[in-house]
C-alpha cells in the first residue's frame, strides 16, 4: 500500500496519458476520415490534460523538481537560515494550497448542488473540476514529506 501512495502520480500519469494520445489520435482520424463522428473525444482529452496538470505540480514536488523550491535555501548559509527559509516556503505553498482548494470545494459544492453536466460527455462538471484539488491535496503531502527530508537532510550536515 505504501509503494502506491508513494508512485501515486506516477501511477495516474501512466494510465491517463496514453488514454488522452489514444482519444486524440482516433478522433483526429475519425475527423479526417470522416468515417465516424468522436465528438467528445476533445472534451475527454482536455479534462485528462487538467488532471495530468495538476497530477505533475504534486509530482514535480515530489522530485524537486520545482525551481524555487531549492534556490532559495542553497543560497543560504547556516542551519537556522535555511531552516527558516524551509519553514517560511512550506508555509506559503501550503497556505496557497488551502487557498485554492477551499475555493474550488466551494464551487464544487455549488455545481453538485446544481446538477451542470459537460456538454459532450454529459459528466457532472464538478468532476473536471475535482482534479485542481486533487492536485493541490496532494501537492500539500508532498510539500510535508520534501520539507520534511529537508529537515533530517540538514540534521545530518
Amino acid at each position: 500500500m505504501r509503494k502506491l501512495f508513494d508512485n501515486l502520480e506516477e501511477y495516474c500519469i501512466l494510465a491517463l496519458f496514453p488514454i488522452m494520445v489514444i482519444v486524440v489520435l482516433v478522433a483526429t482520424f475519425a475527423r479526417f476520415s470522416q468515417l465516424f463522428s468522436l465528438f467528445w473525444g476533445e472534451e475527454l482529452a482536455r479534462y485528462i490534460m487538467v488532471y495530468l496538470g495538476y497530477l505533475g505540480i504534486a509530482l514535480a514536488m515530489k522530485r524537486r523538481a520545482h525551481i524555487g523550491v531549492t534556490a532559495l535555501t542553497d543560497m543560504a548559509r547556516g542551519k537556522t537560515t535555511k531552516r527558516t527559509i524551509m519553514v517560511v516556503q512550506t508555509v506559503i505553498i501550503l497556505a496557497f494550497c488551502a487557498i485554492i482548494s477551499a475555493f474550488l470545494f466551494s464551487l464544487i459544492g455549488k455545481q453538485f448542488g446544481i446538477g451542470q453536466t459537460s456538454p459532450a460527455l454529459e459528466l457532472p462538471i464538478w468532476v473536471p473540476y475535482a482534479a485542481v484539488p486533487l492536485g493541490m491535496i496532494l501537492l500539500a503531502i508532498r510539500t510535508c514529506q520534501v520539507f520534511r527530508a529537508n529537515w533530517r537532510k540538514l540534521d545530518e550536515e
